[in-house]
C-alpha cells in the first residue's frame, strides 16, 4: 500500500484501482465475417477492395484509396508471404482490419514468386491517432513471429479455425 501511494500525489488509492492496460491482440480486430479465402490468384487491388468490403465503413472508395497510395510509397510485403496493407483514414476513431488468405499467391508478374505475399492483414487507423497505428503494426509483428504461424494459417478453409490459431498464438506470447 505504502508503494502506491508513493506513486500517486494526493489521495491514497488501494491497488485494485489501479488501472491495467490490456495488450492488445489482432484477433480482437477480425471476426469471422472479415477472415476471407480467396481461391484464386487475384490482383492486389481485388484483394484489398474486398477486405475493405468487409469493415463497414463509411467511406470504402476512400479507404481502398488510402491503401493503393499507401502502396505507391512502398510495398508492405514485411516478409515472404506477409503482407500488411494499411492506412490512416480521415474520420475513423478506432483501428479496422480484415485478413486474406490467397494460397495462389497474388496476380503481380513484378514480384517474385519467393517474395508473393499469400496472407494480407489490412487494417486502417484513424489519422489523428498515431499511436493507436503502432501499437496494432507492432502486435501484428509479435504475432507473426511465433513460429509456424503463418504456415499453420495456410493451410485453413474456415474464418474460424484462423481466428483459433490467432488467438492461440497471442495467448502463447509474453
Amino acid at each position: 500500500m505504502i508503494m502506491v501511494q508513493r506513486l500517486y500525489a494526493g489521495a491514497p488509492r488501494a491497488p485494485e484501482a489501479l488501472v491495467v492496460k490490456k495488450t492488445l491482440c489482432v484477433s480482437d480486430f477480425l471476426t469471422e465475417k472479415n477472415v476471407l479465402f480467396f481461391p484464386a490468384a487475384h490482383a492486389k487491388p481485388v484483394i484489398f477492395e474486398t477486405l475493405i468490403g468487409t469493415l463497414n465503413l463509411d467511406d470504402p472508395a476512400l479507404a481502398l484509396k488510402e491503401v493503393l497510395y499507401r502502396e505507391l510509397w512502398g510495398r508492405t510485403i514485411i516478409g515472404p508471404g506477409l503482407a500488411l496493407p494499411h492506412a490512416r483514414i480521415a474520420g475513423m476513431t478506432r483501428m479496422a482490419a480484415a485478413m486474406g488468405i490467397c494460397p495462389q499467391g497474388i496476380a503481380d508478374p513484378s514480384v517474385a514468386d519467393r517474395k508473393r505475399p499469400y496472407l494480407f492483414l489490412l487494417f486502417l487507423g484513424p489519422t489523428n491517432d498515431v499511436q493507436q497505428h503502432l501499437t496494432f503494426l507492432a502486435a501484428v509483428s509479435t504475432l507473426f513471429q511465433t513460429k509456424g504461424l503463418l504456415e499453420r494459417l495456410m493451410q485453413l478453409t474456415r474464418p474460424e479455425s484462423v481466428l483459433e490459431q490467432i488467438r492461440a498464438a497471442e495467448g502463447g506470447q509474453s
